[in-house]
């Protein structure tokens, strides 16, 4: 596969040292000194990818003040990251002339990269596109999506295909999905009839949830394959460009830290930004804090240690009997991240590993069995029959 194919390369002259307040020391300068020496036989070196799609709900937006290129110019102003990240700009994906060439596009690139083991993050364009992110992982048993958004983005009827329906091709293209988290969302635009629409299983986080104790996010990225992020999630006064704008929602600050958690994230391999129209922003406030996002994405990325898809070496393990299981319950936890995950062994003698809290440790250590264990537990005796 030849991936610069599939793009217009980025002009790195729109953003020059000048544009920089910080020049070689801004992000953009980094970003572009690994980019301009890539080759198809050195991509293997690249830890992240960006790049653009400026598709929204089908239509192509090839101007240079489209979505991605006004937010790169935002992104390469900020701070290099403290640690060496090699990340690649690829530039906006060429226009394909149907919505679902488009999708076939994006999903051959994030396959590939996935296969490399190179995290892509993609700026758009309307939040469909994830559709074609999600059939990269078609073959995956355990493919886990979650999505940052205030609302359910499913068919409430007979409608079209269009961002606001989304989640519905997603589900029916994967019908085995295992796991779908819909995180921040507001109850008052959802309602317990459409959440329970939502295919295999599911850690929902409404938004005072995630308020009550933010940290419970951590555990669901960790167990997160691909996230959609809709910049409307965000609260009007602090993202007024939003599509989808509303009074209440996340703090620009909580989205910064939810792409963090994200980017830390070992397995996470995907991350894409959707659902901004620059037209009606307000001093480029939502291109920033969009801009921001991304910024806190990459820097979770430099903590990550790749072969640390499982609890280190240095875990300690914790082995929890409980009154009506016939065998304990076995946790690993990292005392320097303080990260914890639970083992779950299926019907059929599979055992895999998923993240999980202290707090599910502590309902194990009561004697009761912890109801999120018994749902992976339910969930990959269905995948065994």
């Amino acid at each position: 596969m030849e991936v610069f194919d599939y793009f217009d390369p980025v002009d790195f002259s729109r953003f020059d040292a000048n544009d920089k307040s910080l020049g070689k020391y801004s992000l953009g300068a980094s970003v572009e000194s690994f980019t301009t020496k890539l080759t198809a036989s050195t991509i293997s070196g690249a830890k992240v990818v960006l790049f653009g799609v400026p598709v929204f709900n089908g239509e192509y937006n090839p101007e240079p003040s489209s979505t991605p290129n006004l937010v790169r110019q935002q992104l390469y102003r900020l701070a290099a990251l403290n640690s060496n990240l090699n990340i690649a700009d690829l530039g906006n994906l060429k226009p394909t002339g149907s919505l679902k060439g488009t999708l076939l596009a994006i999903r051959d690139v994030v396959e590939y990269f996935a296969e490399m083991n190179i995290v892509s993050v993609i700026i758009g364009g309307s939040q469909d596109l994830t559709v074609g992110v999600c059939d990269a992982f078609a073959n995956n048993r355990f493919f886990s999506l979650s999505a940052v958004d205030a609302m359910l983005d499913i068919k409430k009827g007979v409608e079209t295909f269009h961002s606001s329906n989304y989640l519905t091709r997603v589900f029916k293209n994967l019908p085995t999905l295992f796991q779908f988290n819909l995180i921040a969302y507001q109850n008052h635009l959802v309602g317990q009839k459409l959440i329970e629409k939502s295919h295999g299983l599911t850690e929902h986080l409404r938004l005072g949830q995630l308020r009550e104790n933010f940290f419970q996010s951590e555990p669901l990225m960790r167990n997160t394959d691909v996230l959609s992020f809709d910049v409307g999630a965000i609260k009007y006064t602090e993202a007024p460009a939003a599509i989808q704008k509303n009074p209440n929602g996340l703090r620009g600050e909580e989205a910064c830290q939810l792409a963090r958690y994200a980017g830390m994230s070992e397995r996470l391999k995907n991350f894409g930004l959707f659902e901004l129209n620059p037209v009606s922003d307000n001093n480029l406030i939502t291109v920033k804090l969009t801009a921001e996002i991304i910024w806190y994405f990459l820097e979770g990325c430099t903590t990550r240690n790749d072969e640390n898809l499982k609890p280190a070496d240095n875990s300690v393990v914790y082995k929890v009997e409980i009154d009506d299981l016939d065998h304990p319950l076995v946790f690993f936890n990292e005392p320097a991240t303080q990260r914890w995950w639970f083992e779950v062994n299926s019907v059929a003698g599979e055992t895999h590993l998923f993240a999980c809290s202290e707090e599910d440790y502590h309902q194990a250590a009561a004697n009761e069995i912890p109801h999120k264990w018994l749902r992976y537990v339910q969930k990959m005796d269905d995948l065994s029959k």
